[in-house]
């Protein structure tokens, strides 16, 4: 028995030896950077993110937990005032500005403490495009710890894609005033099942805004000339590919009863399932809102996903119908065991 136990031992150490040698080859820095050109002066731009009171109304992250406690101290506005928040989704953490150059850059250190303790360098460009146009970088500069630095690839689409969100939200304060995002997490829900009809589609993730007005339009009229009523319409989402930008989606409308297709269409239908609903309400630009909030509370609370069923968002209002983006509503679902 003791030769056993001993012999378990030496293969647990000699394994943790091997993956400390491999970790140790791996390069643990990471720099991400997204840019967004806005239709606004600089002046204006650079106060909505140099004023942590204003976060808020703009970050990728609040729209996901609103009622997540958040303290500024000072202004606000000056070096070594910082930016704090702790909510169950959102985790908890501080930011500090530790250098600021008026209408040209902000630099500023991130603390995580939860889920996971990590520091970070954070830091913003404004360039002037010209008196009406600026243009914003949002970067993040840091290094993985040494247990977890085989994640380090991810931090490039993980908070590239938090960053896309909150650059969008920014663009649209600026101009519009206003952000068009409203996320309410439903929870558990049955959906029952429903046939459709529908155009699969493969693109990349940047692709997918442009190639689903294309395929929805096309949808449209050929359901206009084969006299189908419908009053939703529906993406299917079969994959998305976070690391390589691989998409492959459906395009659908739900039917009553099954009928003869033409290519590309083609019958399908989504069974009765549980799932993880998310509401939202605001511009189709601001969709990956939802879906952050969703994959964020399920994993927060443990939540195990159905990979037989693909995740799917119904749209519940016509856009050439309902001018106003604030209206439009939108129903995320994500199958769950």
């Amino acid at each position: 028995m003791k030769k056993f136990l001993l012999s378990i031992l030496i293969i647990i150490v000699i394994a943790i030896g091997a993956a400390a040698i491999w970790l140790a080859t791996l390069d643990g820095n990471y720099d991400v950077k997204r840019s967004i050109t806005v239709n606004k002066s600089n002046a204006e731009v650079f106060n909505l993110v140099q004023d942590f009171n204003k976060w808020s109304a703009w970050s990728p992250w609040l729209c996901m937990e609103p009622d997540a406690e958040v303290n500024v101290s000072g202004d606000g506005m000056s070096v070594q005032d910082a930016y704090s928040w702790s909510g169950e989704l959102v985790g908890s953490g501080t930011i500090t500005h530790v250098k600021i150059e008026d209408q040209k850059s902000i630099e500023q250190d991130i603390l995580f403490i939860s889920p996971m303790e990590s520091k970070s360098f954070v830091y913003w460009q404004f360039n002037n495009v010209n008196d009406s146009t600026t243009e914003i970088t949002w970067g993040m500069k840091g290094e993985m710890p040494f247990v977890v630095r085989f994640m380090t690839k991810m931090m490039e689409p993980m908070i590239g894609m938090d960053y896309e969100r909150g650059l969008k939200m920014i663009k649209e304060l600026a101009e519009k005033g206003y952000v068009s995002s409203k996320v309410e997490i439903e929870g558990i829900v049955e959906f029952d099942q429903v046939t459709y009809m529908g155009e699969k589609v493969a693109c990349t993730m940047d692709e997918v805004g442009e190639t689903m007005k294309t395929s929805f339009n096309n949808l449209s009229s050929y359901a206009e000339e084969n006299s189908l009523q419908y009053q939703k319409a529906f993406s299917i989402y079969h994959k998305f590919d976070f690391m390589t930008g691989d998409c492959v989606y459906t395009a659908a409308i739900p039917l009553k009863e099954k009928i003869e297709t033409q290519a590309p269409y083609y019958i399908d239908e989504v069974p009765t399932i549980k799932a993880l609903k998310i509401k939202f309400t605001g511009d189709y630009e601001h969709l990956p809102n939802a879906w952050a909030t969703g994959m964020t509370y399920a994993r927060t609370h443990k939540i195990k996903e159905n990979k037989d069923v693909a995740p799917f968002e119904v749209y519940l209002n016509n856009p050439m119908e309902e001018q106003d983006k604030r209206k439009w509503v939108t129903e995320v679902y994500l199958p769950v065991k």
